[in-house]
């Protein structure tokens, strides 16, 4: 399998396509490689959302981050903070952000699973439930209470007598009971071993390959989930506490929560996260590991409210909610997450209009844009023509945000001027 690394927005094809360097890894393909990649975009609805149409002979990928594999390739694409070089700390920042969003601190990625060239995101998750999953056989799978109903020679639990006289009218040594019997066949346990199943068919690495058939051996007398969603409905983890990891890992690639679901088809499959929406949940958690810290009251994600520039019964134009209110003594404090690279003064007309509404409808004078901190961008402030209004841009440096264990600690321009 011809593995390929690009950015968010960079193109993949089999034309030579130049001027397109700018903050992408640009890739090119054999016409076959590229063939196969262009069938299947053009006909899956959900590849088309990570994919858009450049040309008959390149695609543009756009804000997913992730992987995705078909029959002969496997295209891992990475934040557009990637420069072509630093893949493996790109790579790190993101894994971190993710892990901080779906609660997964307690998973330690080391640097084995980050020095292999041969380890993208995907198989890094892999090999994080394959380890996951060794803990826990090695402390023990939880057993339950089962309910059965079987057809038996011997009385056991509750005769189930109208079913045991239409099944047994002839053969009287019979009986249609119903008992519970103490099984490692529950819901839990499904769950995982479905995973355990999945993950079998689509790693490459061969540990893995081997660790996940010692694993599905060990589940020989559990079934496999035949509806995740109910079965993840059902879970007790507060009875299994060791079990947490391992299915938050499982909920992941089972059920996708957070990515668009390309399993239909047993030659593909994709881990593919928003990273708009990442960026943005990422800062929500970082803002409040910092409360403490910068004398915050309360943080309210979407403004807490949800109104419109125009609104009436039958039309509603132009949304008021900012990613974040902060209330700091009594005051209105908006800030923006913007998954944008900025520098000097590149900041959209849409951007200025929509922080001007906010700042009018929240009845405040300044306005923050976080964005990722890259090469030469700093801090940029911009002041609205007779007004005292501002937009503030704030870099955001997201390797030191992860070293300091997602506290942002020089959100100092919050705490001066709002003491």
């Amino acid at each position: 399998m011809k593995k390929i690394i690009i950015s968010e927005y960079g193109y993949i094809g089999c034309d030579e396509r130049k001027g397109k360097e700018k903050f992408i890894h640009h890739t090119s393909l054999s016409k076959k490689e590229f063939k196969e990649l262009y069938d299947f975009w053009l006909n899956n609805k959900e590849t088309q959302k990570v994919f858009e149409f450049e040309s008959k002979e390149c695609l543009k990928a756009t804000n997913y981050v992730g992987v995705i594999q078909t029959l002969s390739l496997s295209i891992e694409i990475l934040p557009k903070i990637y420069n072509g070089v630093d893949e493996t700390k790109i790579r790190t920042i993101f894994i971190e952000m993710l892990k901080t969003i779906y609660g997964l601190n307690e998973l330690q990625i080391n640097k084995a699973h980050l020095s292999d060239t041969k380890q993208d995101i995907f198989e890094i998750f892999i090999t994080l439930f394959v380890e996951e999953m060794n803990k826990l056989i090695h402390k023990g799978l939880k057993n339950d209470y089962i309910l059965q109903e079987n057809n038996q020679n011997f009385l056991k639990g509750k005769l189930k007598f109208s079913e045991h006289l239409k099944r047994n009218f002839i053969h009287k040594e019979r009986f249609f009971v119903e008992y519970d019997d103490y099984l490692q066949d529950r819901v839990e346990n499904r769950l995982l071993k479905s995973t355990i199943n999945l993950l079998l068919k689509k790693t490459k690495n061969h540990q893995n390959k081997k660790h996940l058939r010692q694993q599905l051996f060990i589940f020989d007398n559990v079934r496999f989930s035949n509806d995740y969603k109910n079965d993840i409905s059902k879970i007790n983890i507060y009875r299994a506490k060791h079990y947490h990891l391992p299915l938050e890992l499982a909920k992941l690639f089972l059920q996708k929560f957070s990515f668009t679901s390309m399993s239909g088809d047993n030659n593909v499959y994709a881990l593919l996260f928003p990273m708009e929406k990442v960026f943005e949940n990422y800062l929500e958690i970082v803002l409040n590991n910092s409360k403490d810290i910068l004398n915050i009251d309360k943080i309210i994600p979407n403004g807490g409210k949800n109104e419109y520039l125009i609104q009436s019964d039958k039309c509603k134009i132009a949304n008021l909610q900012p990613d974040y209110l902060i209330i700091k003594n009594k005051q209105n404090i908006i800030a923006d997450a913007k998954w944008k690279l900025l520098k000097k003064c590149e900041i959209s007309s849409n951007d200025v209009y929509q922080m001007f509404a906010y700042l009018h409808f929240y009845n405040t004078d300044i306005a923050y844009l976080l964005t990722p901190k890259i090469e030469n961008s700093e801090t940029k402030e911009f002041e609205y023509i007779n007004s005292n209004n501002k937009i503030i841009i704030v870099p955001l440096d997201l390797e030191e945000m992860i070293t300091k264990n997602h506290h942002k600690l020089f959100f100092n321009f919050i705490k001066e001027k709002y003491e």
